[in-house]
């Protein structure tokens, strides 16, 4: 097993340790990770999965897009927005002697498409942590 692979059992244990000369270490050997397969000494951190969770649901997405967490939430506003931006801009075909006029429909459709890929990326996070969560279950 790979470095990575052990740090990703490692970020979420309970026995973690942090060294500023070696990093995360186990906290119970004060050294590296050394297991194969998985560590007999693991001990899920449920509050820090949960932190990794909501760090990665964050990031999801363009930077400039919502600001919220929620995928359901995200996509409403995308589409919302998609759909104003479009009527706008079309609005503004048929009624508009400025090209001016154009700016603001394309912002809007823009921030829709980003807002509504960032409920699309979110909701491919919480399906991947829910079939984590099933198969630990099992």
């Amino acid at each position: 097993m790979t470095r990575e692979k052990q740090l990703e059992f490692c970020s979420v244990c309970l026995n973690r340790k942090m060294s500023l000369q070696k990093g995360t270490l186990c906290g119970l050997t004060n050294d590296y990770a050394k297991f194969v397969e998985s560590c007999p000494d693991f001990k899920e951190d449920l509050e820090e999965i949960n932190n990794k969770l909501i760090r990665e649901l964050d990031r999801s997405g363009h930077p400039k897009a919502s600001k919220s967490i929620d995928p359901k939430k995200n996509k409403e506003q995308g589409a919302l927005f998609l759909f104003i931006g479009i009527t706008a801009m079309l609005f503004s075909f048929v009624n508009a002697s400025h090209i001016g006029f154009f700016v603001i429909p394309f912002g809007a459709i823009f921030y829709g498409a980003r807002t509504l890929n960032k409920g699309w990326e979110q909701e491919k996070i919480l399906a991947k942590k829910e079939a984590l969560d099933n198969k630990k279950e099992k």
